[in-house]
């Protein structure tokens, strides 16, 4: 008796596990990195010559995100790795010459480059599925919070960014993070003309 009392235990123990496990969802790993192709398309109105710099810190850069899918489960990404090349990107595109700061505080490289702005972004996402069968997004929001600062570490101009992508079964089934990487790339879209026409980037620093 006490055998079989402790086998049904056992046997409970087990499905409780099991269904947790089954109700609980897994967490897939997507990429959320624009295609820059049509980053690369876009005609600038106004090059700078001027050397800019951006800072994301190194906790950002590891920093792995979780959202929701589809079907109960979840997906996982990393919203700065993912995304600093395009945003690199976008820089090049307006600015002569880009630079990567590991701290705000390097005095040195931000003279010795030359380095007149300093952006630095702040990203938040969301993620939702209409699909109770498949895991990848079906909507995905990509918030980019951007400033900058000017080289005496004075804010000139800040900009939120707020972008939504979408993605059926039949166009993510080969590409598991295309609704994410369709918000991903309109906000770099929308970040890169939103610098172009500001008239705080200039030859007259901080100029309106």
């Amino acid at each position: 008796m006490c055998f079989g009392k402790q086998m049904r235990k056992l046997s409970n123990v087990l499905i409780l596990v099991l269904a947790t496990y089954l109700f609980s969802g897994c967490a897939h790993k997507i990429s959320i990195t624009p295609d820059t192709d049509s980053i690369n398309r876009v005609v600038v109105d106004n090059k700078i010559d001027a050397n800019v710099a951006y800072y994301m810190s190194q906790d950002n850069k590891m920093k792995e995100i979780i959202t929701p899918g589809g079907g109960g489960d979840k997906i996982t990404y990393s919203p700065y790795k993912d995304t600093e090349a395009a945003f690199r990107f976008v820089l090049l595109k307006l600015f002569d010459k880009v630079y990567s700061l590991d701290s705000l505080d390097d005095k040195t490289v931000i003279q010795t480059k030359n380095i007149k702005y300093i952006f630095i972004p702040t990203i938040n996402t969301t993620s939702f599925s209409d699909s109770i069968f498949t895991w990848p997004p079906t909507k995905f929001t990509f918030e980019l919070r951007c400033y900058a600062l000017d080289k005496n570490s004075n804010e000139i101009w800040s900009d939120i960014i707020y972008s939504e992508g979408y993605a059926s079964y039949d166009e993510f089934k080969n590409n598991f993070g295309l609704s994410a990487q369709r918000a991903s790339k309109q906000a770099m879209l929308e970040l890169l003309e939103k610098i172009d026409r500001s008239k705080k980037f200039n030859s007259k620093e901080g100029t309106k």
